[in-house]
């Protein structure tokens, strides 16, 4: 088993590095964020498996050192009795002599008793303490005597209870090798798994980084070719809206005549803002109201009315045009939806209906595709 010192050295090591890999090296996702998440999650799962491992080498270090520190206090406490045990020991040897100068004495003085008793002994202590010699040795001083079988005993009952210290010592850390070298392997495998999940993160970022990579590419290709398209659509815009603003071709409308049966003003106001975003599609030719409206051209009439332009009427001119006429005040009598009306018939007569301030034809035209383009060339002419 590695000493304890390595054993902190290693657990601190592979804690920082553990720390040191949560730092994500991209902050880019996986290839979709479900795999992102899915490869964090598994890595800070395998993290805090390392940690529960290191906590626990942790946990089983700070209890060896506590049995390590016991067996410390249990050798010094036996060393101490050691030196007491080596000093009664020098006592002993001196209270033999004494034993034996009182032997000597009590032998002089008592005769053959003391022989018999100190034959009968069975020890020298006994001898020390029978009666033989109580009176010899009364002047001697016996509590030492006391004093060594007291020290003896005690000294005996410690060392059985420093054996079995030891020996249960022995025990724990047998038992806390084992535990040790299982979380040391409960750490590998946690180490391993920790790995593995950083490596599958790190494959999801690389695969997302591409998926990245080619979406980006994907969004600039189509954004450079929506601005292509915008700007091809902007040319044609501006090119409809160029030819738009010059009307119709004076060789597309032969023989037209004013739809203003009488005086009226008007300028170009093709273009011109509007409420709500739009642009006027027409020219506005403003008469007193009641003044007839005739049909510019032959052709089939559509007769209509809404908020905007009030009460309207459609002309589908023979000349492959349609003309436009809103805020009438009122149709001409007998005009029926539907019906074809020559050119200079009486259509309807000048008013304000729909949203309008004053008395006015709004008068649009067109080719049969149905494109608005500006009327005031064509009235400049014909009016």
């Amino acid at each position: 088993m590695l000493p304890l010192r390595y054993l902190k050295t290693f657990v601190v090591i592979l804690l920082l590095l553990a720390v040191a890999a949560t730092v994500p090296t991209s902050s880019a996702e996986a290839q979709t964020k479900k795999d992102v998440e899915n490869a964090e999650n598994a890595q800070e799962r395998a993290y805090l498996q390392l940690l529960e491992a290191n906590q626990a080498v942790g946990s089983a270090i700070s209890e060896l050192e506590g049995i390590d520190g016991e067996l410390a206090e249990l050798n010094y406490t036996i060393g101490r009795l050691d030196r007491k045990i080596t000093e009664f020991d020098e006592q002993v040897a001196d209270l033999k002599a004494s034993a034996r100068e009182l032997v000597v004495e009590a032998y002089t003085n008592s005769g053959t008793g003391l022989v018999t008793a100190a034959f009968t002994a069975g020890s020298i202590q006994d001898l020390l303490t029978s009666r033989a010699l109580i009176g010899t040795a009364a002047d001697r001083d016996l509590a030492s005597l006391d004093l060594l079988t007291a020290v003896n005993r005690e000294n005996d009952r410690l060392k059985t209870d420093i054996a079995e210290k030891q020996a249960e010592i022995e025990t724990l850390q047998e038992q806390q090798r084992i535990l040790v070298e299982r979380l040391a392997n409960e750490q590998a495998k946690a180490d391993h798994i920790y790995a593995e999940a950083k490596d599958k993160y790190k494959d999801a970022v690389t695969r997302y980084e591409a998926e990245l990579k080619r979406q980006a590419e994907a969004e600039a290709r189509r954004r450079r070719e929506e601005a292509a398209r915008q700007k091809a659509a902007n040319n044609t815009s501006a090119a409809a809206s160029s030819s738009a603003a010059a009307g119709l071709p004076a060789s597309n409308t032969p023989g037209l005549v004013c739809p203003v049966a009488g005086n009226t003003w008007f300028v170009d106001t093709w273009g011109a803002a509007r409420s709500g975003g739009r642009t006027h599609k027409g020219v506005d030719m403003i008469a007193a109201r009641g003044t007839p409206l005739v049909a510019m051209n032959a052709g089939k009439i559509r007769m209509n009315w809404n908020s905007l332009g009030g009460r309207q009427v459609y002309v589908y001119a023979v000349d492959g045009n349609f003309y436009y006429y809103a805020h009438l005040s009122g149709y001409a009598a007998g005009l029926t939806n539907g019906q074809t009306v020559a050119k200079g018939q009486l259509l309807g007569y000048v008013g304000a209906t729909g949203n309008a301030t004053t008395n006015v034809l709004h008068l649009g035209m067109g080719p049969s595709s149905g494109v608005y383009v500006n009327p005031y060339p064509t009235v400049r002419r014909v009016c």
